[in-house]
């Protein structure tokens, strides 16, 4: 038994009418980022590990504790000024002396 794969005749051309090129991917795209682009399209997470940054503390100088009592009214607008301005109670007690000019 001969198989005909389709060039069994020489006189019969194959038909290539259907074929036609793949849509080409653009080669300026880094193939890194192809990647990536496909795995978040497929829902991969990232394995890698997040590096934890450490926090850059200012000149270490000697502190020391005072404990205010005031009227809430009072304590409530120093909070407020301090979540205002992302001061610590410490930054915002040095800037209102600051304004104070003392």
């Amino acid at each position: 038994m001969v198989r005909d794969l389709g060039f069994g005749d020489k006189d019969q051309k194959l038909d290539v009418s259907k074929f036609s090129p793949r849509e080409s991917v653009d080669p300026a795209q880094d193939p890194a980022e192809l990647g990536d682009s496909a795995a978040v399209r497929a829902g991969f997470k990232s394995r890698e590990v997040v590096e934890r940054v450490a926090r850059v503390r200012k000149p270490s100088q000697p502190f020391d504790q005072a404990f205010v009592r005031a009227p809430l009214d009072v304590i409530n607008r120093f909070k407020i000024f301090c979540n205002e301005t992302g001061m610590s109670y410490g930054e915002a007690l040095e800037e209102l002396m600051r304004r104070a000019k003392v």
